[in-house]
Protein backbone atom coordinates (compact mmCIF):
# COMPACT_ATOMS: atom_id res chain seq x y z
CA UNK A 1 0.00 0.00 0.00
CA UNK A 2 1.20 3.50 -0.78
CA UNK A 3 -0.25 6.89 0.11
CA UNK A 4 0.18 10.16 -1.68
CA UNK A 5 1.65 13.20 0.07
CA UNK A 6 -1.83 14.68 -0.22
CA UNK A 7 -3.36 11.75 1.75
CA UNK A 8 -0.85 11.94 4.61
CA UNK A 9 -0.91 15.69 5.00
CA UNK A 10 -4.71 15.71 5.09
CA UNK A 11 -4.88 13.14 7.89
CA UNK A 12 -2.17 14.86 9.92
CA UNK A 13 -3.92 18.19 9.59
CA UNK A 14 -7.17 16.59 10.74
CA UNK A 15 -5.64 15.29 13.97
CA UNK A 16 -3.96 18.63 14.70
CA UNK A 17 -7.22 20.43 14.16
CA UNK A 18 -9.06 18.03 16.47
CA UNK A 19 -6.53 18.61 19.24
CA UNK A 20 -6.78 22.38 18.93
CA UNK A 21 -10.58 22.40 19.02
CA UNK A 22 -10.90 19.78 21.69
CA UNK A 23 -7.79 19.94 23.86
CA UNK A 24 -9.34 17.69 26.42
CA UNK A 25 -10.43 14.84 24.14
CA UNK A 26 -10.79 11.67 26.07
CA UNK A 27 -8.74 8.61 25.47
CA UNK A 28 -11.84 7.09 23.93
CA UNK A 29 -12.02 9.86 21.36
CA UNK A 30 -8.43 9.34 20.36
CA UNK A 31 -8.99 5.60 20.12
CA UNK A 32 -11.98 6.17 17.83
CA UNK A 33 -9.90 8.42 15.64
CA UNK A 34 -7.17 5.79 15.39
CA UNK A 35 -9.74 3.18 14.35
CA UNK A 36 -11.02 5.57 11.68
CA UNK A 37 -7.55 6.16 10.32
CA UNK A 38 -6.85 2.44 10.28
CA UNK A 39 -10.00 1.93 8.26
CA UNK A 40 -8.95 4.55 5.79
CA UNK A 41 -5.55 2.90 5.50
CA UNK A 42 -7.20 -0.43 4.79
CA UNK A 43 -9.36 1.18 2.13
CA UNK A 44 -6.32 2.70 0.48
CA UNK A 45 -4.55 -0.68 0.55
CA UNK A 46 -7.51 -2.49 -0.99
CA UNK A 47 -8.03 0.07 -3.83
CA UNK A 48 -4.38 0.89 -4.47
CA UNK A 49 -5.16 4.53 -3.60
CA UNK A 50 -7.60 4.92 -6.48
CA UNK A 51 -10.47 5.60 -4.10
CA UNK A 52 -8.83 8.94 -3.32
CA UNK A 53 -7.67 9.77 -6.90
CA UNK A 54 -8.16 13.45 -7.80
CA UNK A 55 -9.22 12.48 -11.34
CA UNK A 56 -8.65 10.25 -14.32
CA UNK A 57 -5.26 10.16 -16.03
CA UNK A 58 -4.60 11.34 -19.59
CA UNK A 59 -5.09 8.86 -22.42
CA UNK A 60 -3.08 10.97 -24.87
CA UNK A 61 -0.38 9.04 -26.66
CA UNK A 62 1.98 9.19 -29.62
CA UNK A 63 1.54 6.75 -32.46
CA UNK A 64 3.85 3.80 -32.13
CA UNK A 65 5.36 4.94 -28.81
CA UNK A 66 5.19 2.38 -25.96
CA UNK A 67 6.97 2.81 -22.63
CA UNK A 68 7.27 -0.26 -20.39
CA UNK A 69 4.27 -1.74 -22.10
CA UNK A 70 2.05 1.32 -21.58
CA UNK A 71 0.73 3.55 -24.35
CA UNK A 72 -0.51 6.34 -22.07
CA UNK A 73 -0.85 7.26 -18.38
CA UNK A 74 -4.42 5.97 -18.43
CA UNK A 75 -3.09 2.43 -18.90
CA UNK A 76 -1.83 2.36 -15.27
CA UNK A 77 -4.78 4.30 -13.81
CA UNK A 78 -5.11 1.87 -10.89
CA UNK A 79 -1.39 1.74 -10.07
CA UNK A 80 -0.73 5.00 -8.23
CA UNK A 81 2.62 3.69 -7.03
CA UNK A 82 4.12 4.09 -10.46
CA UNK A 83 4.09 7.85 -9.93
CA UNK A 84 3.64 8.28 -6.15
CA UNK A 85 5.96 6.67 -3.59
CA UNK A 86 5.97 8.96 -0.51
CA UNK A 87 9.05 8.85 1.71
CA UNK A 88 10.67 6.50 -0.79
CA UNK A 89 11.25 8.26 -4.10
CA UNK A 90 10.78 11.72 -5.58
CA UNK A 91 8.05 11.97 -8.17
CA UNK A 92 10.42 13.48 -10.77
CA UNK A 93 12.73 10.50 -10.42
CA UNK A 94 9.82 8.16 -11.13
CA UNK A 95 8.91 10.21 -14.21
CA UNK A 96 12.43 10.00 -15.62
CA UNK A 97 12.65 6.26 -14.94
CA UNK A 98 9.98 5.82 -17.62
CA UNK A 99 10.75 8.77 -19.88
CA UNK A 100 14.31 7.73 -20.64
CA UNK A 101 14.71 10.05 -23.66
CA UNK A 102 14.01 13.05 -21.44
CA UNK A 103 16.47 11.72 -18.86
CA UNK A 104 19.10 11.39 -21.61
CA UNK A 105 18.55 15.03 -22.63
CA UNK A 106 19.19 16.15 -19.07
CA UNK A 107 22.21 13.88 -18.64
CA UNK A 108 23.88 14.88 -21.90
CA UNK A 109 22.78 18.53 -21.67
CA UNK A 110 21.12 18.36 -25.06
CA UNK A 111 17.54 19.22 -25.92
CA UNK A 112 14.81 21.36 -24.40
CA UNK A 113 14.69 19.68 -20.99
CA UNK A 114 18.41 20.27 -20.44
CA UNK A 115 17.76 24.02 -20.40
CA UNK A 116 15.05 24.08 -17.71
CA UNK A 117 15.83 25.00 -14.11
CA UNK A 118 14.56 22.51 -11.48
CA UNK A 119 13.83 20.18 -14.35
CA UNK A 120 12.98 17.23 -12.10
CA UNK A 121 9.91 19.01 -10.78
CA UNK A 122 7.98 17.66 -13.74
CA UNK A 123 4.56 18.51 -12.28
CA UNK A 124 5.40 22.24 -12.59
CA UNK A 125 4.84 21.99 -16.35
CA UNK A 126 3.15 18.61 -16.86
CA UNK A 127 0.12 18.09 -14.62
CA UNK A 128 -2.37 15.22 -14.96
CA UNK A 129 -5.53 13.75 -13.36
CA UNK A 130 -7.57 16.15 -15.50
CA UNK A 131 -9.37 13.64 -17.67
CA UNK A 132 -8.48 11.22 -20.39
CA UNK A 133 -8.56 13.94 -23.10
CA UNK A 134 -6.10 16.17 -21.25
CA UNK A 135 -2.72 16.66 -23.02
CA UNK A 136 0.13 17.09 -20.48
CA UNK A 137 2.56 18.14 -23.23
CA UNK A 138 0.46 20.99 -24.57
CA UNK A 139 -0.34 22.06 -21.02
CA UNK A 140 3.37 22.78 -20.58
CA UNK A 141 3.32 25.33 -23.40
CA UNK A 142 1.43 27.84 -21.29
CA UNK A 143 3.94 27.82 -18.42
CA UNK A 144 7.17 27.16 -20.33
CA UNK A 145 9.73 30.00 -20.16
CA UNK A 146 11.08 30.12 -23.74
CA UNK A 147 13.94 32.43 -22.77
CA UNK A 148 15.55 29.40 -21.12
CA UNK A 149 16.26 28.07 -24.63
CA UNK A 150 18.50 31.06 -25.43
CA UNK A 151 16.00 32.18 -28.06
CA UNK A 152 13.60 34.97 -27.20
CA UNK A 153 10.12 35.12 -28.72
CA UNK A 154 10.19 38.91 -28.67
CA UNK A 155 10.01 39.08 -32.47
CA UNK A 156 8.25 35.74 -32.98
CA UNK A 157 4.80 36.33 -31.56
CA UNK A 158 2.98 36.58 -34.88
CA UNK A 159 3.54 35.50 -38.48
CA UNK A 160 4.08 37.89 -41.37
CA UNK A 161 0.29 37.99 -41.87
CA UNK A 162 -0.12 38.95 -38.15
CA UNK A 163 -1.73 35.61 -37.28
CA UNK A 164 -0.56 34.11 -33.96
CA UNK A 165 2.55 31.97 -34.29
CA UNK A 166 2.16 28.42 -33.04
CA UNK A 167 4.98 26.42 -31.45
CA UNK A 168 4.88 24.03 -34.38
CA UNK A 169 5.89 26.90 -36.66
CA UNK A 170 9.44 26.32 -35.41
CA UNK A 171 9.37 22.93 -33.66
CA UNK A 172 8.59 19.35 -34.58
CA UNK A 173 6.16 17.59 -32.29
CA UNK A 174 8.51 14.75 -31.38
CA UNK A 175 9.69 13.65 -27.94
CA UNK A 176 12.44 16.24 -27.94
CA UNK A 177 10.30 18.99 -29.48
CA UNK A 178 13.08 19.41 -32.06
CA UNK A 179 13.80 22.84 -33.45
CA UNK A 180 13.71 22.90 -37.27
CA UNK A 181 15.99 25.27 -39.25
CA UNK A 182 13.99 24.31 -42.34
CA UNK A 183 10.94 25.99 -40.86
CA UNK A 184 12.94 29.21 -40.46
CA UNK A 185 13.90 29.16 -44.13
CA UNK A 186 10.36 28.35 -45.24
CA UNK A 187 8.79 31.12 -43.18
CA UNK A 188 11.31 33.87 -43.92
CA UNK A 189 11.68 32.67 -47.51
CA UNK A 190 8.07 33.57 -48.21
CA UNK A 191 8.78 37.18 -47.26
CA UNK A 192 12.15 37.57 -49.00
CA UNK A 193 13.30 34.44 -50.88
CA UNK A 194 16.34 36.08 -52.52
CA UNK A 195 17.69 37.23 -49.16
CA UNK A 196 17.20 33.84 -47.50
CA UNK A 197 19.04 32.05 -50.32
CA UNK A 198 21.94 34.52 -50.19
CA UNK A 199 22.01 34.47 -46.38
CA UNK A 200 22.11 30.67 -46.29
CA UNK A 201 24.97 30.64 -48.79
CA UNK A 202 26.94 33.12 -46.68
CA UNK A 203 26.25 31.77 -43.20
CA UNK A 204 24.81 28.28 -43.56
CA UNK A 205 21.48 26.93 -42.36
CA UNK A 206 22.08 26.85 -38.58
CA UNK A 207 19.84 29.85 -37.86
CA UNK A 208 19.85 29.53 -34.06
CA UNK A 209 23.62 29.32 -34.13
CA UNK A 210 23.67 33.10 -34.68
CA UNK A 211 20.20 34.42 -33.83
CA UNK A 212 18.69 34.61 -30.36
CA UNK A 213 15.40 36.22 -31.31
CA UNK A 214 16.42 39.70 -30.20
CA UNK A 215 19.28 40.52 -32.57
CA UNK A 216 17.37 41.53 -35.71
CA UNK A 217 19.68 43.49 -38.01
CA UNK A 218 17.09 45.96 -39.31
CA UNK A 219 18.58 49.49 -39.20
CA UNK A 220 21.77 48.08 -37.67
CA UNK A 221 24.61 50.63 -37.60
CA UNK A 222 28.06 49.03 -37.57
CA UNK A 223 29.51 52.32 -36.32
CA UNK A 224 27.94 51.60 -32.94
CA UNK A 225 30.30 48.64 -32.53
CA UNK A 226 33.95 48.76 -31.50
CA UNK A 227 35.01 48.39 -35.15
CA UNK A 228 34.06 51.32 -37.38
CA UNK A 229 33.75 50.71 -41.10
CA UNK A 230 35.76 53.19 -43.15
CA UNK A 231 37.21 53.38 -46.66
CA UNK A 232 37.35 50.05 -48.48
CA UNK A 233 35.86 48.29 -45.44
CA UNK A 234 32.48 49.86 -46.24
CA UNK A 235 32.46 48.02 -49.57
CA UNK A 236 33.00 44.56 -48.08
CA UNK A 237 29.99 42.28 -47.62
CA UNK A 238 29.15 41.05 -44.11
CA UNK A 239 30.23 37.55 -45.09
CA UNK A 240 33.59 38.96 -46.17
CA UNK A 241 34.55 39.41 -42.50
CA UNK A 242 32.06 37.23 -40.64
CA UNK A 243 33.03 34.00 -42.33
CA UNK A 244 31.13 30.79 -41.62
CA UNK A 245 33.49 28.37 -39.84
CA UNK A 246 34.47 25.23 -41.76
CA UNK A 247 33.30 23.09 -38.86
CA UNK A 248 30.12 24.41 -37.26
CA UNK A 249 29.56 22.97 -33.83
CA UNK A 250 25.81 23.65 -33.83
CA UNK A 251 23.59 25.85 -31.68
CA UNK A 252 25.39 27.18 -28.68
CA UNK A 253 28.62 25.40 -29.70
CA UNK A 254 32.09 26.82 -30.18
CA UNK A 255 31.88 27.34 -33.94
CA UNK A 256 28.83 29.58 -34.16
CA UNK A 257 27.95 33.13 -33.16
CA UNK A 258 31.17 33.62 -31.20
CA UNK A 259 33.37 33.10 -34.25
CA UNK A 260 31.00 34.76 -36.69
CA UNK A 261 30.42 38.06 -34.94
CA UNK A 262 31.71 38.42 -31.39
CA UNK A 263 34.93 36.68 -32.41
CA UNK A 264 35.42 38.43 -35.75
CA UNK A 265 39.03 39.69 -36.00
CA UNK A 266 39.64 43.39 -35.45
CA UNK A 267 43.34 43.49 -36.25
CA UNK A 268 44.57 43.80 -39.85
CA UNK A 269 46.50 40.54 -39.77
CA UNK A 270 43.32 38.68 -38.83
CA UNK A 271 41.99 39.25 -42.35
CA UNK A 272 44.96 40.37 -44.46
CA UNK A 273 47.63 37.87 -43.42
CA UNK A 274 47.32 36.12 -46.77
CA UNK A 275 47.89 39.45 -48.56
CA UNK A 276 51.00 40.37 -46.58
CA UNK A 277 53.96 40.62 -49.02
CA UNK A 278 56.42 41.27 -46.19
CA UNK A 279 55.77 38.69 -43.43
CA UNK A 280 58.16 39.06 -40.53
CA UNK A 281 59.76 42.22 -41.89
CA UNK A 282 57.59 44.69 -39.99
CA UNK A 283 55.47 44.63 -36.86
CA UNK A 284 51.82 43.67 -37.03
CA UNK A 285 50.90 47.31 -36.42
CA UNK A 286 49.71 47.59 -40.03
CA UNK A 287 47.97 50.94 -39.52
CA UNK A 288 51.41 52.50 -39.20
CA UNK A 289 51.70 52.22 -43.00
CA UNK A 290 48.25 51.21 -44.27
CA UNK A 291 44.81 52.83 -43.99
CA UNK A 292 41.26 51.61 -44.72
CA UNK A 293 41.21 54.01 -47.68
CA UNK A 294 43.24 51.40 -49.56
CA UNK A 295 45.71 48.65 -48.74
CA UNK A 296 48.03 50.25 -51.27
CA UNK A 297 49.76 52.55 -51.65
CA UNK A 298 51.09 52.28 -48.12
CA UNK A 299 52.11 55.33 -46.10
CA UNK A 300 55.79 55.76 -45.27
CA UNK A 301 57.02 58.59 -43.03
CA UNK A 302 53.84 60.56 -43.63
CA UNK A 303 53.70 60.21 -47.43
CA UNK A 304 52.37 57.64 -49.87
CA UNK A 305 54.98 54.97 -50.28
CA UNK A 306 56.38 54.69 -53.80
CA UNK A 307 59.09 52.07 -54.12
CA UNK A 308 60.58 53.96 -57.08
CA UNK A 309 60.94 57.13 -54.99
CA UNK A 310 61.71 55.87 -51.48
CA UNK A 311 63.83 52.90 -52.55
CA UNK A 312 65.09 54.23 -55.89
CA UNK A 313 63.92 51.09 -57.68
CA UNK A 314 60.61 50.78 -59.50
CA UNK A 315 58.66 47.53 -59.29
CA UNK A 316 57.15 47.84 -62.76
CA UNK A 317 59.07 44.78 -63.97
CA UNK A 318 59.26 43.02 -60.61
CA UNK A 319 55.66 42.06 -59.87
CA UNK A 320 56.22 38.39 -60.76
CA UNK A 321 59.16 36.05 -61.03
CA UNK A 322 60.10 34.23 -64.24
CA UNK A 323 57.61 31.46 -63.39
CA UNK A 324 54.74 33.92 -63.07
CA UNK A 325 54.55 33.67 -59.26
CA UNK A 326 53.98 36.93 -57.32
CA UNK A 327 57.11 38.50 -55.85
CA UNK A 328 57.03 39.55 -52.21
CA UNK A 329 59.24 41.97 -50.30
CA UNK A 330 61.08 39.04 -48.72
CA UNK A 331 62.18 37.77 -52.13
CA UNK A 332 64.56 40.72 -52.49
CA UNK A 333 65.06 41.99 -48.95
CA UNK A 334 65.28 38.65 -47.15
CA UNK A 335 63.84 39.78 -43.82
CA UNK A 336 65.26 43.32 -43.62
CA UNK A 337 63.27 45.99 -45.38
CA UNK A 338 66.08 48.55 -45.35
CA UNK A 339 68.66 46.19 -46.89
CA UNK A 340 68.52 44.85 -50.44
CA UNK A 341 70.05 41.41 -50.73
CA UNK A 342 71.85 41.69 -54.08
CA UNK A 343 72.41 37.95 -54.06
CA UNK A 344 68.65 37.57 -54.57
CA UNK A 345 69.00 39.48 -57.87
CA UNK A 346 71.71 37.12 -59.05
CA UNK A 347 69.96 33.92 -57.96
CA UNK A 348 66.66 34.95 -59.53
CA UNK A 349 68.09 36.17 -62.83
CA UNK A 350 70.38 33.14 -63.12
CA UNK A 351 67.52 30.65 -63.41
CA UNK A 352 67.84 28.79 -66.67
CA UNK A 353 70.96 27.94 -68.67
CA UNK A 354 70.77 30.99 -70.96
CA UNK A 355 70.22 33.43 -68.08
CA UNK A 356 72.96 31.85 -65.99
CA UNK A 357 75.49 32.27 -68.82
CA UNK A 358 74.43 35.88 -69.31
CA UNK A 359 74.64 36.70 -65.59
CA UNK A 360 78.14 35.23 -65.35
CA UNK A 361 79.32 37.34 -68.31
CA UNK A 362 77.36 40.38 -67.14
CA UNK A 363 78.88 40.33 -63.66
CA UNK A 364 82.39 39.89 -65.05
CA UNK A 365 81.84 42.92 -67.24
CA UNK A 366 79.84 45.21 -64.91
CA UNK A 367 80.21 43.81 -61.37
CA UNK A 368 77.60 42.63 -58.85
CA UNK A 369 76.13 45.98 -57.79
CA UNK A 370 72.94 45.61 -59.84
CA UNK A 371 71.20 48.78 -58.64
CA UNK A 372 74.12 50.95 -59.68
CA UNK A 373 72.85 50.52 -63.25
CA UNK A 374 69.32 49.21 -62.94
CA UNK A 375 66.31 51.10 -61.57
CA UNK A 376 63.57 48.60 -62.36
CA UNK A 377 61.98 50.61 -65.18
CA UNK A 378 64.42 50.80 -68.07
CA UNK A 379 66.88 48.52 -66.31
CA UNK A 380 69.50 51.31 -66.37
CA UNK A 381 69.62 53.76 -63.45
CA UNK A 382 69.70 57.32 -64.77
CA UNK A 383 70.05 56.10 -68.34
CA UNK A 384 68.11 58.02 -71.03
CA UNK A 385 67.75 56.01 -74.18
CA UNK A 386 67.00 59.07 -76.28
CA UNK A 387 70.56 60.25 -75.82
CA UNK A 388 71.69 57.21 -77.81
CA UNK A 389 68.69 56.30 -79.94
CA UNK A 390 65.22 57.83 -79.46
CA UNK A 391 62.54 55.23 -78.75
CA UNK A 392 59.45 56.58 -80.53
CA UNK A 393 56.39 55.06 -82.16
CA UNK A 394 56.72 51.32 -82.70
CA UNK A 395 60.27 51.38 -81.35
CA UNK A 396 58.87 52.18 -77.88
CA UNK A 397 56.75 49.01 -77.94
CA UNK A 398 59.41 46.41 -78.63
CA UNK A 399 61.41 44.63 -75.93
CA UNK A 400 65.06 45.38 -75.26
CA UNK A 401 66.10 41.96 -76.53
CA UNK A 402 64.66 42.68 -79.99
CA UNK A 403 67.48 45.15 -80.57
CA UNK A 404 70.02 43.96 -78.03
CA UNK A 405 70.19 40.33 -79.10
CA UNK A 406 72.27 38.15 -76.83
CA UNK A 407 72.20 40.93 -74.21
CA UNK A 408 74.65 42.98 -76.30
CA UNK A 409 74.50 46.75 -75.86
CA UNK A 410 77.66 48.28 -77.29
CA UNK A 411 77.63 48.26 -81.09
CA UNK A 412 73.85 47.96 -81.39
CA UNK A 413 72.92 49.14 -84.96
CA UNK A 414 71.24 52.52 -85.34
CA UNK A 415 70.64 52.71 -89.11
CA UNK A 416 67.23 51.56 -90.36
CA UNK A 417 68.69 49.23 -92.97
CA UNK A 418 70.64 47.39 -90.27
CA UNK A 419 67.39 46.13 -88.76
CA UNK A 420 64.97 46.64 -91.67
CA UNK A 421 66.18 45.20 -94.97
CA UNK A 422 65.63 47.56 -97.91
CA UNK A 423 62.44 46.50 -99.75
CA UNK A 424 63.23 45.01 -103.15
CA UNK A 425 60.61 47.21 -104.81
CA UNK A 426 62.90 50.24 -104.43
CA UNK A 427 66.26 48.65 -103.68
CA UNK A 428 69.10 50.63 -105.22
CA UNK A 429 66.93 53.55 -106.34
CA UNK A 430 66.23 55.81 -103.34
CA UNK A 431 69.27 55.34 -101.17
CA UNK A 432 69.33 54.43 -97.48
CA UNK A 433 67.94 57.60 -95.97
CA UNK A 434 64.74 55.79 -95.00
CA UNK A 435 63.54 58.61 -92.75
CA UNK A 436 62.68 60.71 -95.81
CA UNK A 437 59.71 58.43 -96.55
CA UNK A 438 59.26 56.30 -93.41
CA UNK A 439 58.58 57.12 -89.76
CA UNK A 440 58.77 55.11 -86.51
CA UNK A 441 54.98 55.30 -86.25
CA UNK A 442 54.71 52.60 -88.90
CA UNK A 443 57.01 51.25 -91.62
CA UNK A 444 54.10 51.13 -94.06
CA UNK A 445 52.48 52.97 -95.62
CA UNK A 446 55.26 55.49 -96.17
CA UNK A 447 54.10 59.12 -95.98
CA UNK A 448 55.33 60.38 -99.40
CA UNK A 449 56.25 64.03 -99.23
CA UNK A 450 57.35 64.51 -102.92
CA UNK A 451 54.65 62.55 -104.81
CA UNK A 452 53.18 65.26 -107.08
CA UNK A 453 50.84 62.97 -108.99
CA UNK A 454 47.46 62.76 -107.21
CA UNK A 455 47.07 59.40 -105.52
CA UNK A 456 43.28 59.69 -105.84
CA UNK A 457 43.50 59.69 -109.62
CA UNK A 458 40.47 58.02 -111.17
CA UNK A 459 38.01 59.06 -108.47
CA UNK A 460 37.98 55.63 -106.75
CA UNK A 461 40.01 56.53 -103.69
CA UNK A 462 43.74 56.19 -103.13
CA UNK A 463 45.44 53.99 -105.68
CA UNK A 464 47.66 51.14 -104.54
CA UNK A 465 51.34 51.74 -105.30
CA UNK A 466 51.63 48.52 -107.35
CA UNK A 467 49.07 49.75 -109.90
CA UNK A 468 51.44 52.36 -111.24
CA UNK A 469 54.73 50.82 -110.00
CA UNK A 470 54.43 47.09 -110.76
CA UNK A 471 58.19 46.45 -110.78
CA UNK A 472 59.82 49.16 -108.65
CA UNK A 473 59.16 52.63 -107.36
CA UNK A 474 61.68 54.22 -109.76
CA UNK A 475 59.53 53.34 -112.80
CA UNK A 476 55.86 53.83 -113.50
CA UNK A 477 53.29 53.06 -116.17
CA UNK A 478 49.83 54.42 -116.84
CA UNK A 479 48.78 51.32 -118.71
CA UNK A 480 47.79 49.49 -115.57
CA UNK A 481 44.46 51.30 -115.95
CA UNK A 482 44.43 52.96 -119.35
CA UNK A 483 44.04 51.07 -122.64
CA UNK A 484 47.15 51.00 -124.79
CA UNK A 485 46.46 50.76 -128.57
CA UNK A 486 50.09 51.47 -129.57
CA UNK A 487 49.55 52.73 -133.13
CA UNK A 488 46.68 54.98 -132.19
CA UNK A 489 48.55 56.51 -129.27
CA UNK A 490 51.71 56.88 -131.36
CA UNK A 491 49.89 58.78 -134.14
CA UNK A 492 47.93 61.04 -131.80
CA UNK A 493 51.03 62.04 -129.85
CA UNK A 494 53.17 62.56 -132.98
CA UNK A 495 50.64 65.17 -134.04
CA UNK A 496 51.50 66.99 -130.81
CA UNK A 497 55.20 66.78 -131.56
CA UNK A 498 55.96 64.12 -128.92
CA UNK A 499 58.71 61.70 -129.89
CA UNK A 500 58.69 57.98 -129.24
CA UNK A 501 61.41 58.44 -126.58
CA UNK A 502 59.15 60.74 -124.57
CA UNK A 503 55.96 58.78 -125.18
CA UNK A 504 56.24 56.70 -122.00
CA UNK A 505 56.85 59.73 -119.74
CA UNK A 506 53.13 60.42 -119.36
CA UNK A 507 53.43 62.43 -116.13
CA UNK A 508 55.72 64.94 -117.81
CA UNK A 509 52.78 66.28 -119.81
CA UNK A 510 50.00 65.08 -117.48
CA UNK A 511 51.40 65.75 -113.97
CA UNK A 512 47.92 66.01 -112.45
CA UNK A 513 46.42 63.13 -114.42
CA UNK A 514 44.19 65.31 -116.58
CA UNK A 515 43.63 64.37 -120.21
CA UNK A 516 44.55 67.82 -121.47
CA UNK A 517 48.14 68.91 -121.39
CA UNK A 518 48.89 70.89 -118.20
Amino acid sequence: MSWTPHDLSAHANLITLMRRVHPFLSTFGLLATAILLAGLAMLLWKTGGSAFSPGKLSAKNRDGVTIEGFVSHADFQAHCGRCHQPFKSAQGTLCLSCHERVAAQILHKDGTHSLIKNVQQCFTCHSDHQGKDFDPTKAAYAVFNHSATRFSLLHHQVNYDTSPMACTACHLEDMGFTFSDINCALCHGKADPAFVVRHSQDYGSDCAGCHDGQDRMVNFDHQTTSFHLEGKHTQVSCAGCHVLPISNAGRGGSGTSTSLFAGAPKDCAGCHAKDDPHPGMFSKDCQGCHTPVGWSPARWEGASFDHAIQAGFALAHHQQDFDGNPLSCNDCHRGKAQILDLESCVSCHSLGQERAAFMTQHQEQYGRDCTSCHDGVDRMTGFKHETVFPLEGRHAEISCHDCHAGFAFAGTPKACVQCHAEPSIHAGFFGLDCQYCHTTKAWTPAPLQLHRFPLSHGGQGEIACQICHPNNYAEYTCYGCHDHPPEEIKLSHQKEGISLEDLSACARCHPTGLKTVD
